[in-house]
């Protein structure tokens, strides 16, 4: 518990100094009201009772109005001072969760558990779905109020010191309830992760451009509805058993509430009819007792929502925690000069899958060397293409950089030397300038010459803004939507920008005729010049421009060599080319 109130308070005072103070301030403000309240309307009450001296009745209540007047006019500037500061440190949290997911292995984007378990630690951080601040306010509470608390002990104990013992005793045991059911409705929380990773999905669907063309061409509104609504009400089930227990631990209390003050009452009203407590005496103790449950009970139960919260902290370290073995494993840097890249042996099987998804590859990659990697879908073609990036390592076997296991290269640098189009590459809706350099230091001729290399020559002087032209209409109407074929162009302009000396074009042409998709190879071949070039297509129009073809079938390279020699040893590639050859004609 402790650990994770001090990661919170660490983590708010790095990020934004001002927000700890303002909300130590306001707390300290507000833990001094109650006691001001409770004790100085005793003195009215007597001196009206009393003498009624009018310079007192001034006195008194010139203190009572002016620190409420000063107190709240504090307490709304640092709430409203701190609004920035907490929106700064909440953006903090933000991207401190995000960071992860760039720093993690590229294996974890794919695994559901490690979605689960970002789940819940957002869970820690946003106190489910109270806010960033809740717990950080409720740690802060618990020191205003136990201020609050001492003040109003030292004056009920002046009362009665067995009181006060009755009354830690009947807060104490609405605090063991509570805790009771906060303990209860927290594992319900954490088994609910998928379902609301679920909701949180459908809910998406609904709201992204490309989802709304099925959805209206296939009419599935009501079906995806019907599976939104299905995990809408698994939740409201999973909510309404948490709530059950919050139900029962409120009741309980409200009755350890009744208790203590009936009590208090009674004593208060026996002792005034005995004549052994004054009028004065008896409002500022009622008013005491009032203010002591409420303390007690405002200090336990923040204290027992922070006890709650340990499991969630606990999920948050293990996901701040899961290693990123790739960088933290590699330390060479990558060797000078041209380079040459051996598959010696690869094996490799996604995880949970029960077949390798790549059997003893054997295969080398000289420099300057164009290689088509070909065969049909699931032949293990994209596999290769992850394992030669480092998005994933071998299960056996190894890969070397000139003669280096790349294991041991710094991640980075090694990542360096590619430029890559994936088939599911992506556009950002940023700046057509900034799709293609990401912030790179690149003048807007630069940017434009590329576009118009890679053949955006025509479409870039329709766009009134030009390069620095929105894509989409995300953030601005003035946007455009580029067609299939500009969004590849776009990235290959953006490959091309980096410069690498290996550059992987992984059936970035699927959605093409194939006739589109030859003049798209012909013109990158063009592009490349001189670079280390790896073509992966499950058609092969590309096979021609390349000095060696690699055919995969079940995850293993089954033939090797140029066109010419594999049409005439009349095997695999033979049979795929003559089956696509009337595409080519």
């Amino acid at each position: 518990m402790f650990k994770g109130l001090w990661f919170l308070c660490k983590f708010g005072w790095n990020s934004e100094k001002r927000y700890i103070i303002y909300n130590a301030l306001y707390q300290f403000v507000n833990s001094v009201i109650p006691l001001v309240a409770v004790t100085v309307p005793k003195y009215i009450i007597d001196e009206l009772m009393g003498t009624q001296r009018t310079e007192k009745l001034v006195l008194y209540v010139g203190v009572l109005a002016g620190y409420t007047l000063i107190a709240t006019c504090a307490s709304k500037f640092f709430v409203y001072a701190g609004f920035s500061c907490r929106i700064k440190v909440g953006n903090d949290f933000d991207k401190f969760i995000s960071r992860k997911l760039t720093e993690a292995d590229y294996s974890k984007l794919e695994s559901p558990a490690f979605w689960d378990l970002k789940k819940k630690a957002e869970k820690f951080i946003y106190a489910d779905w109270h806010g960033f601040s809740y717990l950080l306010d409720s740690a802060l509470d618990i020191f205003g109020k136990a201020f609050t608390l001492a003040g109003i002990i030292a004056i009920v104990a002046t009362l009665n010191a067995w009181m006060v013992l009755l009354f830690v005793a009947l807060v104490l045991a609405s605090a063991a309830v509570e805790g009771w059911a906060k303990k209860n409705g927290t594992r319900l929380s954490m088994e609910s992760v998928k379902l609301e990773r679920g909701f949180t999905y459908f809910s998406s669907l609904f709201s992204q451009p490309e989802y709304g063309k099925e959805i209206r061409l296939y009419g599935l509104a009501s079906w995806l509805m019907a599976r939104f609504s299905e995990f809408g009400r698994r939740m409201e089930q999973c909510y309404e058993k948490r709530n059950g227990f919050y139900i029962k631990s409120g009741a309980f209390s409200a009755l350890m509430s009744f208790v203590q003050q009936g009590a208090a009452y009674a004593y208060l009203i026996a002792r005034v009819v005995a004549g052994s407590m004054e009028i004065g005496d008896f409002t500022m103790y009622v008013g005491a007792v009032t203010a002591f449950s409420g303390a007690m009970r405002a200090v336990m139960e923040n204290f027992v929502d922070v006890k709650a919260y340990g499991p969630y902290y606990e999920a948050m370290e293990e996901y701040m925690n899961v290693p990123d073995a790739m960088r933290q494993n590699s330390r060479l840097g990558v060797p000078t000069g041209p380079h040459t890249i051996e598959f010696r042996n690869v094996s490799f099987r996604y995880p949970v899958q029960m077949c390798n998804a790549l059997k003893h590859v054997n295969i080398v990659l000289n420099p300057g060397e164009k290689l088509a990697v070909v065969g049909e879908n699931g032949a293990g073609k994209t596999t290769f293409i992850k394992l030669l990036m480092r998005l994933y390592d071998p299960d056996e076997g190894e890969i070397l950089l000139d003669g280096v296991n790349v294991r041991d290269i710094a991640y980075e640098q090694y990542m360096a030397l590619f430029s890559t189009v994936f088939q599911d590459y992506r556009l950002f809706a940023f700046s057509l300038k900034e799709n293609v350099c990401f912030g790179a230091e690149a003048s807007d001729a630069e940017i434009e010459a590329l576009l118009r290399r890679v053949g955006l020559g025509e479409r870039l002087d329709t766009l009134p803004q030009g390069v620095h032209t929105p894509v989409f209409k995300e953030f601005d109407e003035g946007g455009f939507e580029p067609s299939g074929g500009e969004g590849q162009k776009i990235a290959l302009a953006r490959a091309l920008f980096k410069n690498s000396p290996i550059v992987v074009l992984d059936e970035p042409t699927a959605a093409l005729d194939p006739k589109a998709e030859y003049e798209l190879y012909r013109r990158f071949d063009e592009l490349v010049a001189e670079k280390t070039a790896v073509y992966i297509s499950h058609r092969l129009s590309s096979a021609k421009f390349c000095n060696r073809i690699a055919v995969f079938h079940n995850g293993e390279i089954i033939e090797l060599g140029t066109h010419d020699a594999l049409m005439r040893q009349g095997g695999a590639y033979a049979r795929l080319f003559a089956m696509q050859a009337q595409y080519y004609a």
